[in-house]
């Protein structure tokens, strides 16, 4: 349904150059003399003859079309673009944050072309992610991250960076979507002076069946089938495709889940470190403050800078632990599950599609059943083939509607496993690149450490040597 320049409109298409002896193999018609054939003179002259008026011909139809044809060239014009850049947040006293952005474009339904300091709350996100949602059922909507990356394992701690970063995420992956980008609401989420707060959908609703609570205790619980309910039929592959991602992310939600859980654990119990670190380094500089020893109470003391040193390190594990890949985790999670839903709201669509089909041929029989009377009552021809119509234009934009959400969901699927992945990746390498340099300064404070011990017991060893000689 989509070129690739709707898809990526800043990619830059290469230019074809055509070469005009590409086809030109040497062969009788084009290279003669290298068969030995003679061509005599009055067959070089005809030919000269009809090459000149042929040629005469050519520039007289190139000039003509040359005057005919404007003297400026004018390019195609440039693919609709729309780019957003996260400034900071505004502020965090509020119980929601709120945030500043700039937006460029290039769409002739934008107003202005680019606009600085627009400022939005957590609150107003989350309607246009709402909005979004129910306007397009049959696209995958990128997932909103969370207001804020504060974890009950890290109290107090907030990591505004990535909160932005997961935001300029969020809005690069909506302005890059070529549906999402064209909707109406987002150029008002842009434009708006005050609060935004959009209107309702006007597209046909999609009505989602609750699921049932299935509990795992409980006397009529037992020997209930704990298989999923599908979303496909299955009876094509690319169905049988969606049966099967849909199972995968499942897994890897639940998986996901448990792994941000125990990432919490892990940041709470360095957390705890810490502080056991630093109460153990405060105690033996205390005991190296009142040991009457002089190299015992250097030793104390040392040793005491080097439990200090580490406690911070510990806590600024925890602090990683517990902000960045618990939030990515999370939003991954809530990913998945928005995917299932676009996945069912696509069955959905597909249903609906069969009974608008079915309402159509019915429409059809009585249709056909009034023809073949032989008292047709002319009110009751115009309610059936007004009825008629109105089921035909229905079963069409069903069927519109039932084969653009395959192409884009094809599209969306492919994009959206390109972003996990790359979530993912980015996730581990910052938490390695983190631990990679809070071991090295652990390192190089133990090294400090083994080298005042090794200086001491030189000295030690100096002054006892000192000793024996007096």
């Amino acid at each position: 349904m989509y070129s690739e320049d709707e898809i990526d409109p800043h990619r830059e298409t290469a230019p074809h150059f055509s070469n005009p002896f590409a086809n030109d193999e040497p062969g009788d018609e084009n290279e003669p003399w290298r068969n030995g054939s003679d061509t005599n003179e009055a067959g070089k002259a005809e030919d000269s003859a009809e090459e000149n008026d042929n040629f005469d011909q050519t520039h007289e139809r190139r000039e003509h079309s040359q005057e005919d044809q404007p003297t400026t060239n004018h390019p195609h014009p440039p693919p609709p673009a729309l780019s957003f850049t996260v400034g900071h947040l505004v502020d965090r006293s509020k119980r929601t944050p709120v945030y500043t952005f700039s937006a460029v474009t290039n769409m002739p339904r934008f107003k202005a072309r680019k606009y600085t300091g627009v400022e939005r709350s957590q609150v107003e996100f989350e309607r246009l992610e709402t909005h979004l949602q129910a306007t397009y059922p049959e696209c995958l909507v990128p997932t909103l991250g969370p207001g804020t990356t504060t974890s009950k394992y890290v109290p107090e701690y907030q990591n505004d960076r990535l909160v932005v970063l997961l935001l300029q995420q969020w809005l690069d992956r909506v302005s890059r979507h070529p549906i999402l980008k064209q909707d109406y609401e987002l150029r008002q989420f842009v434009e708006a002076p005050f609060v935004f707060n959009p209107a309702l959908s006007n597209s046909p609703a999609l009505t989602m069946a609750p699921t049932p609570a299935s509990s795992s205790s409980g006397f009529f619980s037992w020997g209930k089938s704990r298989q999923q309910p599908r979303i496909t039929s299955g009876s094509t592959p690319f169905e049988q495709m969606l049966e099967t991602t849909s199972a995968n992310l499942g897994v890897f939600q639940r998986n996901a889940s448990d792994v941000r859980r125990w990432h919490g654990r892990l940041a709470r119990t360095q957390a705890r470190l810490a502080v056991d670190l630093r109460d153990v380094g405060t105690k033996l500089v205390s005991v190296g403050v009142i040991e009457h020893n002089a190299q015992l109470a250097r030793a104390f003391k040392r040793l005491g800078k080097s439990f200090l040193h580490a406690g911070p390190c510990s806590q600024t594990l925890a602090n990683s632990e517990g902000s960045r890949t618990w939030a990515v985790l999370g939003l991954e999670a809530a990913a998945c599950a928005d995917v299932q839903r676009t996945l069912q709201c696509r069955q959905l669509i597909f249903t609906e599609h069969q009974v608008a089909e079915r309402q159509l041929e019915r429409k059809k029989q009585a249709a056909a059943v009034l023809r073949s009377s032989s008292s047709i009552n002319p009110d009751h021809a115009q309610d059936a083939v007004a009825e008629l119509a109105a089921a035909k234009a229905d079963a069409d934009s069903r069927r519109q509607r039932a084969e653009r959400v395959d192409r884009v969901l094809s599209t969306d699927l492919r994009v959206f496993e390109y972003g996990r992945e790359g979530d993912i990746r980015a996730m581990f390498a910052a938490l390695a690149r983190d631990h990679l340099h809070i071991e090295r300064q652990v390192l190089s404070e133990q090294r400090a450490a083994l080298e005042f011990v090794r200086q001491g017991k030189i000295r030690g060893t100096e002054s006892r040597a000192q000793q024996g000689t007096a």
